[in-house]
């Protein structure tokens, strides 16, 4: 394996800008710099062999690996204990949050309740909105600082050793479905720190957005800069776009306004291809429970609801402990209804088997995605429309060799 193997993930818009690359050499040998496409990338300074092969193991861009062999019934959701609908018990959380704040209440829960020392999520910075970071919380002022969704790039691992190394806490991490890939990943090849992550949350993700399509919103304001206070969701749900500028006024547009007329045009290439947006490998996966008009969600504002899905034992255990104190609010759901919740994942499931190959054809290059059964979902859907997704992927990754 030869350098150029490395920077074509990035040359390629593989590159998920998650910074592992920069833990594993060290901030001497590799920096993450943000580029003028938006995003996060890798800059090498030296790239010895045994550094490049942790990297190629890891780089969650081209490794997604489920330890859990999916059964036929379970080929586009994936491994289901219990799914629910519901919100955090306490308003303040619940309003502040995305969707109904069960993330959240999940992350107090586990602080004030000692089940971990820290919380492991992304935080942002109230002066600069380009400074989304992994940030430890310990209370549940740190957990409410730190929540609501980042629709742009997030440094989740540039300084992962120096969490795990300065003290033996143990953590309950949440993240995007890649970033919990990257962890597992991170974890088989570092696995003195297996023990130190007590629970796993994955945000069910539509794509990461570049820090142009923020900065597209906030320019069709023409605000006074610098920006304070940027806000993607919350406050409502689905809640508000809003900032304020430098002369204190507030702006804001609807979430249909934000994600779906800007935010989601600037989406990083490796989105368009994700093989999982629903968090299979974490413990628990907790997305949007979208309510329908005419076969759509609604965005219409009202309080929030969080769609809950546990996978693991561990995770059935949490939820059942928050259910039982009251500390959040949840009623049971059929499998059907995802459909309904969550349709953009039902059709990424369906088809993301198509746009891996045509991926994979345009960039040589063999992704390790295991036991995600994105290729079985491929049997018998109609051929005009696979072509479709072929030819559409194909096009995209050829536009950007």
């Amino acid at each position: 394996m030869s350098n150029s193997v490395i920077s074509e993930i990035d040359r390629s818009g593989l590159c998920l800008g998650c910074g592992l690359c920069e833990a594993v050499l060290g901030k001497e040998n590799c920096t993450m710099q943000l580029r003028d496409d938006g995003f996060f990338h890798p800059q090498f300074k030296r790239l010895d062999k045994k550094s490049e092969r942790v990297i190629n193991e890891i780089c969650p861009s081209i490794n997604v690996r489920n330890e859990y062999e999916l059964k036929k019934d379970e080929r586009i959701w994936g491994k289901i204990i219990q799914l629910y609908e519901g919100f955090s018990a306490d308003q303040e959380v619940r309003a502040k949050s995305s969707s109904g704040g069960v993330v959240s209440a999940l992350a107090i829960y586990l602080l004030e309740h000692k089940k971990v020392d820290a919380v492991l999520h992304v935080g942002g910075d109230a002066d600069d909105y380009q400074q989304n970071k992994l940030r430890k919380s310990y209370d549940r002022e740190d957990v409410i600082r730190n929540n609501s969704s980042r629709y742009a790039p997030a440094l989740m691992f540039s300084d992962i050793f120096e969490i795990l190394n300065q003290s033996d806490e143990i953590f309950c991490f949440i993240g995007k479905p890649c970033d919990i890939a990257a962890l597992k990943n991170f974890l088989r090849v570092y696995p003195t720190y297996q023990d130190r992550f007590k629970l796993t949350i994955s945000i069910v993700c539509a794509g990461m957005p570049s820090f142009n399509g923020t900065r597209k919103l906030i320019s069709d304001f023409h605000p006074q800069v610098p920006i304070k206070n940027l806000s993607y969701r919350g406050n409502g749900w689905p809640g508000y776009f809003s900032f304020s500028d430098n002369s204190g006024k507030v702006y804001s547009k609807s979430y249909n306004d934000s994600w779906g007329k800007v935010l989601n045009r600037h989406l990083c290439f490796r989105c368009k291809i994700c093989p999982e947006g629903i968090g299979l490998l974490a413990d628990i996966a907790i997305g949007d429970a979208w309510e329908t008009k005419n076969g759509y969600p609604d965005f219409t504002e009202k309080e929030g609801n969080s769609l809950v899905i546990t996978r693991t034992a561990i995770g059935q255990q949490v939820v059942d402990e928050l259910i039982n104190d009251e500390a959040i609010f949840c009623k049971s759901l059929p499998v059907e209804k995802l459909r309904l919740m969550q349709p953009f994942q039902y059709r990424r499931r369906k088809y993301a088997g198509m746009r891996i190959i045509a991926a994979m054809i345009a960039k040589q290059f063999l992704f390790r995605f295991h036991n995600l059964y994105i290729y079985r979902n491929l049997e018998f859907k109609s051929p005009k429309r696979l072509m479709k997704e072929f030819l559409g992927t194909f096009k995209r990754a050829i536009k950007m060799a």
